[in-house]
């Protein structure tokens, strides 16, 4: 029952304790965190706790964002990492670490690219599976890609799979059509080659190196599916605007090849023989005049041409077979 104390006008309920406690309590907590702020931290470091808390409270990762933009890939690893702790299942903070991972690995070598490599796909993989918007994820399957691509010739498959994922996602970047080309063509996939390489072509970037790159990659695919009038299209573009003599050697080595399969053996003679002018150490030229030497019944000159590249090259199995 309610303890009322008299009064001459009426009657009031007994105050009770624990209101008091309370007050008493949060005046204290207030005074501490006063004197503990003026006493043991500086304000820089209370601007920058209070600058931490709201970040985490409210998922603000813009600062990282801005970072990257700017290039400054170490330090959002820096800054991330901790961040990351204290929220270890936010996307878009698991993809700014994944993806400044992958832009610092383009400065390393040896086992800290491989290290740093290695952290972007294990990063990238687990926003991934995290992340819930399409523009996010879009990002998210290129910098996989691209971070399988810098592994090498054995990860082109991954590589191909996130990077067509990213382009399907809507994803646009100047490189795309130029790396997934690359990677069906090194994959032996060479139809679907010719088709990234001609939107390389039209749609890539327009600076000359890098479309003259395209262009005998784009030859190369054609040549891989059989359509030999298509190679000889791009490589007789490439003679004439061509002046980079290690572009002009391959153009000239790949379409001595195009003709030998064609059966003009002097027009690829012709080939090789500029090929030999620009390269005497070409190990392939002197393969391939062995074998036009082989068709024209001249055993002695062939197998010369073999040792010699074989003296070139020690490793060249197609010269090795010829011999042994």
């Amino acid at each position: 029952m309610t303890d009322y104390r008299f009064s001459r006008n009426f009657y009031k309920p007994r105050r009770r304790k624990w209101k008091l406690a309370i007050v008493l309590f949060l005046i204290l907590a207030v005074g501490g965190g006063i004197v503990y702020t003026v006493f043991f931290l500086d304000v820089r470091t209370f601007t920058m706790r209070a600058i931490a808390l709201y970040r985490v409270t409210f998922s603000d990762y813009r600062f990282l964002e801005k970072s990257l933009q700017s290039g400054n890939y170490n330090q959002v690893i820096r800054d991330g990492l901790p961040y990351l702790e204290k929220r270890p299942y936010k996307a878009r903070l698991i993809r700014y670490i994944g993806e400044a991972y992958y832009h610092v690995s383009g400065d390393l070598n040896g086992a800290e690219r491989e290290e740093s490599i290695d952290k972007s796909i294990r990063y990238m993989r687990k926003g991934i599976v995290l992340a819930g918007f399409k523009d996010f994820l879009s990002k998210s399957y290129f910098i996989l890609g691209m971070s399988y691509f810098r592994k090498g010739a054995y990860y082109y498959e991954l590589a191909a799979e996130y990077l067509k994922k990213s382009l399907d996602g809507g994803y646009k970047e100047d490189s795309l059509f130029e790396i997934l080309g690359y990677c069906y063509y090194k994959l032996g996939v060479f139809d679907e080659a010719v088709v990234y390489l001609e939107k390389a072509k039209s749609h890539g970037s327009k600076e000359v190196e890098r479309q003259e790159v395209v262009r005998l990659y784009l030859a190369e695919s054609y040549k891989g599916k059989g359509d030999h009038q298509a190679a000889m299209a791009e490589l007789s573009a490439l003679e004439q605007s061509s002046k980079d003599d290690a572009i002009l050697e391959e153009v000239h080595s790949i379409t001595a090849w195009v003709y030998f399969q064609m059966g003009n053996f002097a027009a690829a003679r012709e080939y090789l023989g500029k090929v030999l002018e620009m390269n005497q150490s070409s190990a392939e030229a002197h393969y391939w005049l062995g074998n036009i030497l082989e068709k024209e019944r001249d055993m002695i000159s062939a197998r010369k041409e073999w040792r010699t590249a074989l003296r070139i090259n020690p490793k060249h199995i197609g010269a090795i077979e010829k011999l042994y």
